[in-house]
């Protein structure tokens, strides 16, 4: 289907207006057409700003623009990884390069100091209970600094609602419950009760103390920022909705980003000082 893609300069120039440190792209793919992204990265890069945005791993197909990516200000991405089994991506039909070269393209976005998110889907017809254990297992070896875990939901009107409806698998149509954190069908490989409860165990892991530590960066320099980072995220939510319900999230957030923007300005210098991505690879870290 056909989109529209606006200037590059004038986006630039309203992030250059609003005056603020950092920026989120909230486009599903900001990577769809590589020559756009790499123009919006120059325009970005004189700006001193910091962003994040959702892409597709295909991005680390040229390392050159991962590279662009990061002295632009990028020091995040959103990514759906979705499942590391090849059978669930082939029958969701998702365009994806192969799971077992994963690893690699999170290193090369890692090597250029950019941070990633990764979601996952659970409960494809080709997840078998140990899916959860083997998930979390490969996000810690792989160092994600985050990941957002949901429970595959065959929403009204779609090819696998038709298709599980077919196979009378939908257990109920209490469409409150259509939120990737239920379980509204008939799993193939274990019953409901331990789809949800999985779903649950990757979070209490991902976000536990032993899981935070053994995701932390590999270079020192790194690794104050991401504590702080990580548990701010999710292990701080009683504060957060303190800070919310009295109107102080700005006067928190704001110095804690500025901080941020600092640091990978210094990262951008050391970076650029590795020369281009032909050059032997070093990694280098953002500190953010």
């Amino acid at each position: 289907m056909p989109y529209r893609l606006r200037d590059v300069e004038q986006v630039a120039a309203e992030i250059r207006a609003d005056g603020q440190p950092y920026a989120v792209f909230i486009d599903n793919n900001l990577g769809s057409r590589p020559g756009y992204l790499r123009d919006l990265c120059r325009a970005l890069e004189p700006l001193g700003i910091i962003w994040s945005a959702a892409l597709t791993i295909d991005v680390t197909d040229d390392p050159a623009l991962v590279r662009e990516m990061a002295l632009a200000g990028c020091t995040g991405v959103f990514i759906g990884f979705e499942s590391l089994n090849a059978d669930n991506l082939d029958a969701a039909r998702k365009r994806t390069p192969a799971p077992e070269d994963y690893a690699r393209r999170v290193q090369i976005l890692h090597e250029n100091g950019i941070q990633v998110n990764g979601s996952f889907v659970l409960g494809f017809d080709h997840d078998g209970p140990d899916v959860f254990a083997k998930t979390v297992a490969w996000i810690e070896a792989n160092r994600l600094e985050c990941a957002t875990f949901h429970i595959l939901t065959p929403y009204p009107q779609t090819p696998l609602f038709r298709e599980l409806e077919a196979q009378r698998r939908i257990v109920h149509r209490d469409w409150r419950l259509y939120d990737t954190a239920h379980v509204v069908f008939e799993p193939a490989q274990m019953n409901a009760e331990r789809l949800l409860a999985g779903y649950e165990w990757c979070y209490r892991r991902l976000f536990s103390h032993a899981s935070i530590w053994r995701r932390r960066p590999r270079d020192w320099r790194a690794v104050l920022p991401y504590l702080a980072m990580s548990y701010l995220y999710k292990r701080s939510n009683r504060i957060w909705h303190l800070l919310i319900r009295y109107r102080l999230t700005a006067l928190i957030w704001r110095p804690l980003i500025e901080l941020s923007r600092r640091r990978h300005l210094r990262f951008r210098k050391r970076l650029r000082a590795k020369g281009r991505t032909n050059a032997p690879r070093t990694i280098v870290s953002a500190g953010v």
